[in-house]
């Protein structure tokens, strides 16, 4: 009480003078109730640290603009403005000059242990079923378009650029490269056309990862810039092939991967995709080209890798898949066997079996043999395979599904009740007790009828 008494008299004075708000006497109160050691010397010491900081900060500053100034093009403050010449050719265009980089590859150039021309004799009816894609089996495959670009960033959104756009054409069996650089931002117009234009000449459009990325990112450009997106011909993603046909055996699909894997290319230098928007960045502050060089070269062997990956593709697919990897064959013969191609899918799961020792491997090529027979209306052959392949595999989860299988095949497809009855007793852990039981005794009623029947 003491101390609250003695509180109340020191506000008094302030009540006094007119200053009795709230705020007014909480920090008269305060300054009142600060302890003894808090002098002048105290303020001095701060004062001294926040000019010390401040000085820090104001060094930091300095050192940036003194460096932004030093990477600026003469006579120009803007950190990101155009370099005022470029090495690679320009041409006059109807929407501003246009910068473009040329090569052209002939019909016997290798990418790794691939003819790059091979892409060619990939029929458009091979394509469509590696893609499951109806829509490309009656196209012209010499006018498809090859498309990879290289951007500012690798998560997309309205504020990445595609800053060099990849194209890649075949004509009369070579392979033209006409890679189109943005030199500086805003100037992104020309290249869209040029694209625009080089779209509505193409018979279909092959990319790597194109349908989530690269197209997706390139008509958010043509919006951006007020310009008018092309139609898209038919797409045909090739990672999503390789996804189906390879990840089985690679375990992982990037592009380089399937190079090094399938191609036998092993790419020397190259530049890391994380490091390519900060070269394009760096370019645009000091305008040195030569920045952009190893990039161009990514570009390059990304779209020559489309075309050798695809040539691959058809000649495995239309050579039946002898001597290849049985994982292979597998991963083939069920792409064929979803687009209803059975004397493909019958080859490859033939090979695959042929090429499989015992194990696991083998019970997978049966299955699948067993799965192509009874697809294609074969009940017979089918019952012959899944019997093996119960043989092979034993006892076990994966015995279980194949007995669950052949149970269904000879109750449904081949009237034979009583080896449905016999798989079926080793069903239970596919179908839980409460559904085993009823096809038990379903089973069981159907084979006690057909004995009474004279």
């Amino acid at each position: 009480m003491v101390d609250f008494r003695q509180k109340l008299a020191r506000l008094g004075p302030l009540a006094a003078h007119g200053g009795s708000t709230p705020a007014a006497a909480g920090v008269v109160a305060a300054e009142a109730e600060l302890p003894p050691a808090f002098d002048a010397a105290d303020e001095a010491t701060r004062a001294a640290r926040l000019a010390q900081l401040r000085a820090l900060i104001g060094n930091v500053v300095q050192r940036d603009h003194d460096r932004r100034q030093a990477h600026a093009p003469s006579g120009s403050h803007a950190a990101v403005d155009a370099p005022r010449s470029l090495p690679w050719p320009v041409s006059d265009t109807a929407h501003g000059p246009l910068h473009s980089v040329e090569r052209w590859l002939e019909p016997h150039y290798h990418h790794g242990n691939a003819p790059v021309a091979a892409a060619l004799a990939c029929s458009a009816g091979t394509l469509a079923t590696l893609a499951l894609d109806p829509s490309v089996a009656e196209l012209d495959m010499s006018r498809m378009l090859f498309l990879d670009t290289e951007t500012t960033g690798l998560s997309g959104g309205t504020g990445t650029v595609a800053f060099l756009v990849g194209l890649a054409s075949f004509d009369a069996g070579v392979l033209r490269i006409e890679q189109l650089v943005v030199p500086s931002f805003g100037a992104e117009v020309p290249v869209l056309a040029r694209l625009a234009e080089r779209l509505r000449e193409a018979s279909c459009l092959v990319t790597y990862n194109g349908k989530s990325f690269d197209w997706p990112l390139l008509r958010t450009r043509f919006v951006l810039c007020r310009m008018p997106a092309p139609p898209l011909p038919p797409h045909v993603d090739l990672l999503h092939a390789t996804r189906r046909l390879w990840k089985p055996r690679l375990g992982g699909v990037r592009l380089t991967e399937i190079e090094r894997e399938i191609l036998r290319f092993e790419r020397e230098g190259d530049i890391d995709g994380a490091e390519i928007p900060g070269r394009y960045f760096q370019f645009l502050r000091d305008g040195v080209a030569s920045r952009l060089t190893a990039v161009i070269e990514h570009n390059q062997n990304d779209l020559i890798a489309l075309a050798a990956m695809l040539g691959k593709l058809g000649q495995h697919f239309e050579s039946g898949g002898a001597g290849a990897d049985p994982r292979d064959n597998l991963a083939f013969a069920k792409v064929a066997l979803r687009a209803s191609d059975a004397a493909r899918a019958l080859e490859f799961a033939r090979s695959a079996l042929e090429a499989s020792e015992e194990g696991p491997l083998k019970v997978s090529a049966l299955t699948l043999l067993g799965d192509v027979h009874r697809r294609f209306g074969d009940g017979r052959a089918a019952a012959l395979a899944l019997e093996a392949a119960v043989a092979e595999a034993g006892s076990g989860p994966a015995a279980a599904l194949l007995h669950f299988a052949l149970a269904k095949l000879y109750e449904h497809g081949l009237g034979e009740l009583a080896q449905a009855y016999r798989h079926a007793q080793h069903s239970e852990a596919v179908e839980g007790p409460l559904a085993h039981g009823r096809r038990l005794g379903r089973l069981r009623r159907r084979l006690e009828r057909s004995t009474l029947r004279p």
